[in-house]
């Protein structure tokens, strides 16, 4: 009987060192990155946010405490390697273990796709076909060549491998309808590298199998720079197109590891130019943008300026891939992710390239053109409105310049070092007082378009009125012509687009 107590005792207070241990050791470092998830762990909470109670504290003390209990990072990896032998499932979210141990990018969309749950409507690929046919339209008006490519996901190349436990409902996927649509009922220069990656991988690996599981590899990648400059070329025949003769191609091996728990491991190349490269990046040109991902922002200037100009949207199928091949191809090189769509208009008239290159991964399309269906810009030229009558008075205000407030309205003082100026400000249309049509930035005879449609709760509240809530604007725009001209002023169109105001002119004082 005692040795049951005994036995009991010993139960309890094993039971409670196992519950207690990882209270005990909990970590108290902010900012500490978990070495098997590599991602930073969630911070203690603060109880008032913004001097107000934070109604989000229990939420995220559950959080908190999920991250930092004492060896989490031991627990995460003995769970992945027991879920992994003995069901053959991984413990991470976004990764789907297909046949012969591929790794695929998966989120509940992405698996949809594969399905064909999602196919979109006939109004949806209207609306997608006319937002990109104007720009289409609009890069024609300016003579500039524009070439949309879509890649495919790693799913659509290589099904093969995808668990036979996710059917396909139907015989046509999201992308299919979208290809067919733009194909047959648009101007638009479209393709898709979809029949080349098909015939490349019969005998080469095109898309990585373990070591990245939703991107193609260095060879796969080479395969749709070749086809797309096949096409920019066919446009610009004197850009300068790389082939395999150009690179030393080696193979290495390359291995990951999932909450380094787990190894997976694969082939693949490098591609490394035989001669020194001549392109050069550069900085500092797109600062001003105030870019979303201005990190995987490029800007190169190669030593042949003979050579075209191109500014490509573009995301991680290229940004991670292709910049050093691109860079060599033209004279000036400006990537920028796609996440900026609704930008294009501004940085088109900024960079003034002779061809605009769209690239998106499938997953990733509707995204970009929710982001392009907000966009402020017009995608017109002055041309359109130069004959309209000019009113007197207009009603504008210039608030920044590169995010100094201006203390005067009749100069911006900029640096000589300066590559780009960022103007910001407010019109409306003074006769009706209400937001204006547009706006455009008139330097020498030349007229330049910017964002105009901006939320300005201070403009409202000024006049009491929230016709004029979207009067703000912005404008980037290059520096040297500022500097060249001396001065400039803006021209507002009204709402009707029947007549149009002209500023009086500021001055460009260089410092």
């Amino acid at each position: 009987m005692k040795s049951y107590r005994v036995y009991n005792i010993l139960i309890i207070i094993f039971f409670i060192l196992a519950i207690s241990a990882p209270l005990v050791a909990v970590n108290r470092i902010p900012g500490k990155i978990s070495i098997a998830e590599n991602r930073t762990l969630a911070n203690f909470p603060s109880l008032k946010n913004d001097n107000k109670i934070n109604t989000k504290f229990n939420v995220e003390f559950e959080n908190w405490l999920s991250d930092n209990l004492g060896f989490r990072d031991e627990m995460v990896k003995t769970n992945t390697k027991i879920q992994y032998k003995l069901f053959g499932k991984l413990t991470k979210n976004d990764t789907l273990l297909g046949k012969n141990n591929w790794l695929y990018y998966v989120t509940p969309d992405i698996l949809k796709d594969y399905q064909h749950l999602n196919l979109p409507s006939e109004s949806q690929l209207s609306q997608w076909g006319n937002s990109l046919e104007k720009i289409n339209n609009y890069l024609g008006k300016k003579n500039i060549k524009f070439i949309m490519m879509l890649n495919l996901d790693k799913k659509t190349i290589y099904p093969e491998n995808y668990p036979n436990t996710i059917n396909k409902v139907g015989e046509f996927s999201r992308t299919d309808l979208l290809v067919n649509y733009l194909t047959n009922n648009t101007n638009i220069n479209f393709f898709t590298p979809y029949e080349v990656l098909m015939n490349a991988k019969k005998s080469q690996t095109v898309y990585s199998p373990r070591f990245d599981n939703g991107h193609w590899n260095n060879f796969g990648a080479f395969i749709g720079y070749t086809e797309l400059m096949n096409r920019v070329k066919t446009l610009l025949p004197n850009v300068n197109q790389l082939s395999m003769d150009d690179f030393n191609v080696t193979s290495y091996k390359r291995e990951m590891k999932i909450y380094n728990a787990i190894s997976f491991s694969e082939d693949d190349y490098n591609f490394d130019l035989k001669k020194s490269p001549s392109a050069t990046q550069t900085k500092g040109i797109l600062d001003n943008f105030n870019l979303v991902n201005n990190n995987v922002a490029y800007t190169f200037e190669n030593s042949n300026k003979d050579l075209p100009k191109a500014l490509i949207f573009g995301d991680s199928y290229f940004y991670g891939f292709l910049i050093p091949q691109f860079a060599e191809s033209f004279s000036e090189f400006t990537f920028v992710h796609t996440d900026n769509i609704d930008k294009l208009e501004s940085i088109v008239n900024y960079v003034n390239p002779d061809i605009v290159i769209y690239e998106n991964v499938e997953r990733m399309f509707d995204h970009t053109m929710n982001i392009l269906s907000n966009t402020t810009e017009s995608y017109e030229d002055y041309t359109e409105f130069k004959n309209l009558p000019i009113i007197n008075n207009p009603t504008i205000w210039l608030d920044y310049c590169n995010n100094v407030p201006l203390n005067e309205q009749d100069k911006i003082i900029i640096n000589g070092s300066n590559k780009s100026v960022n103007l910001v400000g407010w019109a409306i249309d003074s006769k009706i007082k209400e937001n204006a049509y547009n706006i455009f930035l008139k330097i020498g005879d030349k007229y330049f378009p910017g964002n105009y449609g901006i939320e300005r709760q201070s403009v409202a509240e000024y006049f009491g009125s929230s016709r004029v809530l979207k009067s703000g604007f912005n404008f980037n725009i290059n520096a040297d012509d500022l500097r060249k001209a001396g001065k400039f002023s803006f021209v507002i169109i009204s709402k009707d687009k029947t007549y149009q105001y002209e500023s009086n002119e500021y001055q460009v004082v260089i410092e």
